[in-house]
């Protein structure tokens, strides 16, 4: 018997280790790929077949894997953010709540609008369209705001099961593809500046921005699908119905930081999936910056998607002055510095490119100063470093208002960014007790069965070995709106509860009638009375009292009586 079960166990893993994968990543952002790499290579590692779709190839690519560039189809999404433009909002964002509103609901529409040009673009793509002709055990598809590629691998007949993968926190009602909850009451949407905790406010601005961004993905859906069909020349199933198929969601997030969400099986958190043990060397010139500082160095990014140069000169000007004042030592990525790094002063160095969670593991590092982005503020949380956020759109304010609310940083808008604000701002994750609750969440943050990337390989190859036969998902995603909210039970309910209430009020209005009927009957009895025109009260009679007519004829005859 134990042969039976050992022969299978090592059939399936013989399986899971043979398999044809598909990865389809069309969002031309490079902070999303450096999640998606290593999930992909580590896959490759251990003898999978992969075939990659990206907007950012390997030069040279790993064994056993096969890159379809996608360059050609959009710019890569580098540096392109005019951060000057968040410096001063036009008259619409300084309303409250409506200026929120506004501002996250057409960043929803431009990511929309985004897809669906991509959408547009890969559908007539011969290289994408030869790799779809192909068939896989596996696809890995990216879960962000676009589903092209979930309409056109059903066009193509892939039948294989579909893994999502994401690289912020779900847009709205992406949780619900595989039965989880996102009531905007406790979830904050991804471009709010909310934590979990929400004031009564709050919760509207996040209904409202929930609502509205739902809506706006639900039109893109519908016209991918449509793109889909008039190239194809058919019709293929709703694109919301192919999301309910995913068999599993891995999403770059941890509760630690990021709050707790509710989940089922189906949706995995691999937060940190992107951060390997340390395995590139820091440049010499950098380490003997770091290595000569005697008070510590700070570290200053704003990504690989914020043009660190678009900043206006008078915001700059005020960076330098309070990078100025502090007797730490600055490390500030700056896309116009040369690759050799510039001095400014005595205490910033400005590099174009500078190995960030490298720098952050060194002992030498103190902080990080930055606007916001998950990556970013992941491996400051990892090596345990305070953080000040800067946060400008998308996801960065939701993110620095974890950092807050998990106590490890402080929020410094990009408007604010005076000398004195931001010195001040310094002195407070710089404090003994901010840097020892970094220390604190760090060691929660690794306290795990095992790491994010080993997470993320079991499960996608479960999904492998078993497909859609062991469901991770729940029932709630094939609900409709007035089933999930019980609506339909309720009216049932109030309907059921409102007959038996007008049952019990007419059976009671008959009871009360029927004994008030019986007591007022009386018994009149003649008594001696000499009516000779009247012999009929000479009976015994049972009369009812409120009879008109009875009192009429009584009146009659005694007035007779008396002219007698």
């Amino acid at each position: 018997m134990g042969s039976f079960y050992k022969f299978w166990v090592i059939f399936f893993l013989n399986e899971a280790q043979s398999a044809r994968i598909l990865g389809l990543f069309p969002h031309p952002g490079k902070s999303h790929q450096i999640v998606f790499d290593p999930v992909m290579k580590a896959l490759a590692g251990r003898g999978h077949e992969i075939t990659v779709m990206t907007f950012f190839p390997h030069r040279v690519p790993p064994e056993n894997y096969k890159e379809v560039n996608l360059q050609s189809l959009t710019q890569p999404k580098l540096d392109f953010i005019m951060i000057d433009s968040y410096e001063k909002p036009s008259w619409i964002k300084k309303i409250p709540i409506v200026g929120n509103i506004w501002d996250q609901y057409i960043q929803h529409i431009d990511l929309a609008n985004d897809a669906l040009e991509i959408c547009k673009k890969m559908i007539q793509f011969p290289p994408v369209v030869d790799t779809l002709k192909k068939q896989y055990d596996l696809v890995i598809v990216e879960n962000f705001a676009g589903d092209c590629m979930l309409g056109l691998i059903s066009a193509f007949g892939i039948k294989a099961p579909v893994v999502g993968l994401s690289s912020p926190q779900l847009l709205p009602n992406k949780a619900r593809r595989m039965g989880a909850d996102d009531n905007p009451a406790y979830v904050p949407i991804v471009t709010s500046s909310f934590s979990h905790k929400m004031s009564f406010f709050q919760r509207v601005e996040n209904t409202i921005v929930h609502y509205l961004s739902d809506k706006v993905y639900q039109t893109l859906r519908k016209n991918e699908r449509m793109l889909i069909e008039k190239s194809f020349g058919r019709r293929i199933p709703d694109i919301q119905e192919l999301a309910n198929n995913q068999s599993l969601i891995l999403v770059n997030s941890y509760h630690v930081l990021n709050g707790v969400y509710p989940r089922v099986p189906g949706i995995v958190e691999v937060g940190g999936i992107h951060i390997q043990p340390k395995t590139n060397t820091i440049p010499m010139f950098i380490e003997k910056y770091l290595n000569e500082s005697n008070h510590g160095v700070i570290l200053f990014s704003f990504g690989s998607s914020l043009c660190s140069s678009s900043l206006s000169r008078k915001t700059e000007n005020e960076l330098i002055k309070s990078f100025s004042k502090l007797k730490q030592r600055v490390i500030w990525k700056h896309s116009e510095s040369s690759e050799g790094g510039s001095f400014i002063g005595k205490n910033i160095l400005r590099l174009k490119w500078i190995p960030q969670a490298q720098l952050l593991q060194h002992p030498k590092v103190l902080a990080l100063v930055g606007h916001g982005g998950l990556l970013g503020i992941m491996e400051a949380v990892t090596f345990g470093k305070p953080i000040v956020a800067i946060p400008v759109f998308a996801d960065h304010r939701s993110n620095a208002a974890a950092v807050e609310a998990a106590g490890i940083g402080v929020i410094l808008p990009i408007s604010d960014l005076q000398a004195n604000n931001f010195v001040r701002a310094i002195g407070i994750v710089l404090s003994q007790r901010m840097r020892e609750r970094a220390r604190l969440v760090s060691a929660m943050w690794h306290d795990r069965e095992q790491l994010p990337l080993d997470t993320a390989v079991y499960w996608t190859e479960r999904v492998i070995r078993w497909g859609n036969q062991s469901p991770l998902s729940s029932q709630a995603k094939y609900l409709t709106f007035y089933q999930y909210a019980l609506l339909d039970v309720a009216a049932f309910l109030t309907l059921l509860f409102t007959l038996l209430l007008l049952t019990l009020y007419y059976i009671t209005k008959y009871i009360i009638n029927f004994f008030k009927n019986s007591h007022l009957k009386v018994v009149i009895k003649e008594k001696s009375v000499d009516v000779p025109r009247n012999a009929w009260l000479g009976a015994s009679l049972v009369v009812d009292v409120t009879d008109k007519e009875f009192w009429e004829r009584v009146g009659d005859d005694m007035s007779n009586s008396k002219k007698n």
